[in-house]
């Protein structure tokens, strides 16, 4: 049997004879980093990815033990061969030996907090740590096909760096329910200000991998038939578990996305609709207060320091369940979330404040009728 380091020694180096070189038109790139550690990079850089503070991928990557994003670099950014931490990393050159590495990762859950993980990247550049609020302040948005990123823009220089390899990170972070991405750039301070639009841009253009068939692998897609059937959870301990619930027959089900267990579409009589998502993410999926946090943020509302006056708890067919009603600038969203057999079960409903208001008795309905396994 061939050896999973032989098939992996293989896979780089088809990657390597596949990529081309800064000269040519760049493509798109497909990348998939299996949980199994992998060689580490050699680029001649200072230890760009700065994770060593940071849990391991297990657990990060999509379900099924393999992470696919697909990402379209600009001209000019030499693709690097992913490693066990990183799901793309490309090197970028410029005049007088001037470098910045570019990498995409991904951890599961908070990965520690985002304030902590900004706080990290400034004490990488030798400057101390900033506070929530200049965070608040200082950071920029950006859309990505994982949510809103929050960016920084940092310039320091690091004890033993080197100006042409160092001084500069510009980094973006989205946190998620049950994984925080980071895009990064870190290099030198001139080459990392040319470059940063287009790192925005390429911020932009990832996005995940369709599985055939659509859907999470590991994970069922919605059927027309949902509505009041069993359905199966993911297979987290090796059994098959199933959960259910009685969903309205206005309700209607549609097809899976990537990160979601289940989805519904609400639609309310002059055709405004509202968005209900089901997703289970293993273990504590980042923490209430960032999700909620994340949640508020979505809407339109500011950040809170406490939940403990927001969450309303409900009883359910197999316990507790923690609510939210929450109204902002753009839209209202109803949210549901319990912890179940190690993983954590989100409900959540967005839309217009008339028609999500007027759906929240059949969502309270809906929640207290979710079974799961014991």
């Amino acid at each position: 049997m061939i050896q999973k380091t032989t098939l992996f020694a293989l896979g780089a180096l088809l990657a390597v004879l596949l990529f081309p070189s800064c000269n040519n038109k760049q493509g798109i790139q497909v990348y998939r980093v299996s949980k199994e550690a992998a060689p580490p990079e050699n680029t001649g850089m200072p230890a760009m990815d700065g994770n060593s503070s940071m849990p391991s991928m297990t657990g990060a990557a999509a379900p099924g033990g393999e992470s696919a994003i697909i990402s379209t670099p600009p001209a000019g950014w030499e693709p690097q061969p992913p490693s066990s931490m990183r799901l793309a990393s490309f090197l970028v050159k410029g005049d007088n030996g001037a470098v910045a590495d570019i990498s995409l990762i991904a951890l599961g859950g908070g990965a520690g907090g985002v304030l902590e993980n900004v706080n990290r990247w400034y004490s990488q550049l030798g400057q101390p740590a900033i506070t929530q609020e200049n965070l608040a302040q200082t950071a920029k948005h950006v859309p990505s096909m994982f949510g809103d990123v929050m960016l920084v823009d940092i310039e320091g220089k690091p004890a033993e760096g080197a100006a042409e390899k160092d001084g500069r990170i510009i980094g973006g972070i989205v946190p998620g329910e049950g994984r925080t991405m980071f895009f990064k750039m870190r290099g030198n301070t001139v080459l990392a200000e040319a470059q940063k639009q287009n790192f925005i841009k390429w911020i932009g253009s990832v996005r995940p991998e369709e599985p055939a068939g659509g859907g999470v692998p590991g994970m069922p897609t919605a059927s027309a038939g949902m509505t009041g059937a069993a359905v199966p959870a993911p297979e987290e301990t090796g059994a098959s578990p199933k959960i259910k619930w009685e969903a309205p027959d206005s309700w209607k089900p549609v097809p899976a996305t990537q990160m979601r267990y289940a989805t519904f579409a609400i639609t309310g009589q002059n055709g405004e609709t509202a968005d209900l998502s089901i997703s289970v993410f293993p273990g504590e999926a980042g923490g209430d207060l960032q999700n909620v946090n994340r949640w508020r943020d979505q809407i339109g509302l500011e950040p809170v320091a406490d939940i403990k006056t927001l969450a309303v708890p409900l009883t359910g067919k197999t316990g507790e369940i923690l609510t939210l009603d929450m109204l902002g600038s753009k839209g209202r969203m109803l949210v549901g979330w319990t912890r179940k057999n190690g993983n954590t079960w989100f409900f959540k409903m967005t839309g217009p404040d008339q028609l999500t208001a007027g759906e929240k008795e059949r969502f309270v309905k809906f929640l207290q009728s979710v079974e799961y396994p014991q």
